[in-house]
Order: C-alpha cells, then structure tokens, then sequence
C-alpha cells in the first residue's frame, strides 16, 4: 500500500489516481499515529509537515517505511536531511505522477543519488586505483 500526503489535496488526488493501491492522508501525524502503516510506501512533501522535519522523516524511517520525497529544488535544507536518513528516492521540482510510479516500481538506489550527495555535502574523492606492493605482509599473501 502507499499512502500520499503532500499537504496539498489536488495533487495528492492527483498522484492516487496513477497508483494503484493508494490511501491519501489526510494531515501527516496520521501517517505515524498506531502503526498503521508500518513497512508502507509513503509519499510526501515537506509543506505539509506539522513540526520538526527532522524527526518526522525519522519516526518514517524508524518504522521501516519507504519514503519518496517531493522537494522543490536541490537546495533545500530537507535533502541533506533526507540523505543522511537514507531516503534517495526523491523527486525534484514539478513532476508527473507518472514518474513517482516509476519509482515505485524502481526504488533508487545510493548510486542514483551519489552526484546529487557530493554535492549536497561537498564531498571531493579521487578514483584512483590502489596498487598493492609486491612483498606485502598480509595473510593471504604469504606463500
């Protein structure tokens, strides 16, 4: 099942119209009250979240929820938040409902989002291949 709250009823409409399987909710404590939907996919903006974004998406992840994330841009305060819980299936700027069924049917992964991370966090990594010396003293190579 996938429950929808972006904080704004017309695309929630929207976006349950192309998914299968959906509920929209109806105000985001909704999404966390008793458990209900414990190991669900949930779809949702931070506009409509009601106190610290932070531990909301959190309590989302803690309760093995799939989160897909609907941000404006790329320089949001959300998307740092997001990477470091873990959630890399995140759509960015206007979209098509049909994309977040794309998703859905292919979660992303953290190759998908590594650019968008470097950047995020102003990572800088070398690629260059180690190359190990000839007499080493590791286990493996003693004859």
């Amino acid at each position: 099942m996938t429950v929808i709250y972006t904080g704004i009823e017309e695309i929630d409409k929207e976006i349950a119209q192309e998914i299968r399987d959906s509920i929209i909710a109806h105000y985001s404590d909704y999404l966390i009250e008793n458990n209900t939907f414990e190991n669900q996919t949930v779809i949702i903006s931070p506009n409509g979240i009601e106190g610290d974004i932070h531990e909301f998406l959190f309590t989302l992840k803690q309760m093995n929820m799939r989160v897909i994330l609907l941000l404006k841009d790329k320089k949001q305060e959300e998307l740092k938040i997001a990477l470091q819980l873990g959630i890399y299936d995140i759509v960015f700027g206007n979209f098509y409902p049909s994309q977040i069924k794309t998703i859905i049917d292919k979660p992303r992964n953290f190759q998908d989002i590594s650019i968008i991370y470097k950047k995020v966090f102003n990572l800088k990594t070398n690629r260059t291949k180690r190359i190990r010396k000839e007499k080493s003293n590791s286990f493996f190579s003693r004859k």
